[in-house]
């Protein structure tokens, strides 16, 4: 896999303890099918998103037979910007960003899996803020204007009666970064992962304004997935296969046994502890897309969910089905072998 903002060289297998020698079925170098995907952040983030990334790293995409190179960038309009402009064969995006290209400009893009389910945010604050009202007036670090953090942000905050642009916000960029500046005293709040949350825990004068419970029950489960434009699903359908077999064969492993996600995380973020890696790992369990994450049922929630907000009133109605595909995943259900889980990802 190639990645363009990587911390560290590409790692060995020994040095994160996988032994690619027993991945059976990889394919050549020179059989492999190659891809470009856009990411909405250049981390390797403490969520299950993070296996975008990893699969690459851990072996998990050559065992399938597909080299993905990994274009880096900071927000989900930076990374719409890359699927729309065919610099990249597929973007992590939002759902609802997927429906406002659909809606205002007819692109014909569809959503093939997701790596989160779930939302596993939480509202960070200074400590004088005890309350969402608080949070009026004072500067907000997002990574972008209309990025993911932004979006869920505003759904959440409207959902407890505060007006969605209440906040003022400040476009810092990396979640990393985000929770830094709070810690530093430059922002007031901020949105990050649980687990990005974690190393500045104990900083005084910050703390949890809004769980991740209390976050995921304000938004949607699901709210974002690789999509692809149909013109890409045709061209390479079996490099996508490939692509889908890979990250929920690798979410499977990480289910199994979060402790070789902990490593993983571990040997390129030198900046997260292993003890709050674990933590994260433990916070994670149930949550991997052992199953794709595209359940229909959820997806149907998610697009009712969006339509019901008023920035979404005078849109084009798009249904749910026409932003999806869900052969894929059926595919590598089929190729991988039914996985019952008690998570969050149940077919």
């Amino acid at each position: 896999m190639l990645f363009h903002t990587l911390r560290k060289p590409v790692l060995s297998a020994l040095t994160l303890g996988v032994t690619l020698v027993g991945l059976a079925g990889a394919a050549g170098a020179a059989d492999l099918l190659k891809l470009k995907l856009a990411t909405a952040d250049t981390d390797i983030n403490p969520t299950t998103d993070s296996v975008l990334k990893l699969a690459g790293k851990l072996g998990f995409f050559e065992k399938h037979g597909v080299e993905v190179e990994i274009v880096a960038l900071e927000g989900t309009p930076q990374a719409v910007a890359a699927l729309n402009s065919g610099a990249v064969d597929m973007a992590d995006i939002s759902i609802d960003a997927a429906i406002r290209l659909r809606a205002d400009s007819d692109l014909p893009i569809r959503g093939i899996v997701s790596g989160t389910l779930g939302a596993p945010f939480l509202i960070a604050a200074k400590a004088e803020i005890t309350s969402v009202e608080g949070l009026v007036g004072r500067s907000y670090a997002i990574a972008d204007n209309g990025s993911l953090d932004h979006t869920l942000t505003q759904v959440v905050i409207a959902s407890k009666g505060v007006a969605a642009d209440g906040p003022s916000y400040v476009a810092i960029g990396a979640p990393a970064a985000r929770v830094q500046a709070l810690a530093a005293g430059k922002v007031d709040a901020t949105t990050v992962s649980y687990g990005t949350f974690l190393p500045i825990a104990d900083t005084p004068g910050i703390h949890i304004l809004v769980s991740p419970e209390d976050f995921s029950a304000a938004a949607p489960g699901l709210s974002k997935f690789v999509a692809a434009l149909d013109s890409t699903i045709e061209s390479k359908h079996e490099a996508l296969q490939r692509f889908v077999d890979a990250l929920i064969d690798m979410s499977r492993a990480f289910e199994a046994d979060p402790t070789q996600w902990v490593d993983a995380v571990a040997a390129v973020r030198d900046d997260l502890k292993k003890e709050n890696l674990q933590k994260t790992a433990d916070f994670l369990k149930g949550r991997w897309c052992v199953n794709g994450c595209l359940n229909p049922t959820e997806v149907e929630k998610t697009v009712t969910f969006i339509y019901s907000n008023p920035d979404f009133k005078d849109l084009k109605a798009v249904a749910a089905a026409d932003i999806v595909d869900h052969d894929f995943i059926v595919k590598a259900i089929e190729t991988l072998g039914a996985y019952e889980t008690v998570g969050l990802d149940k077919r």
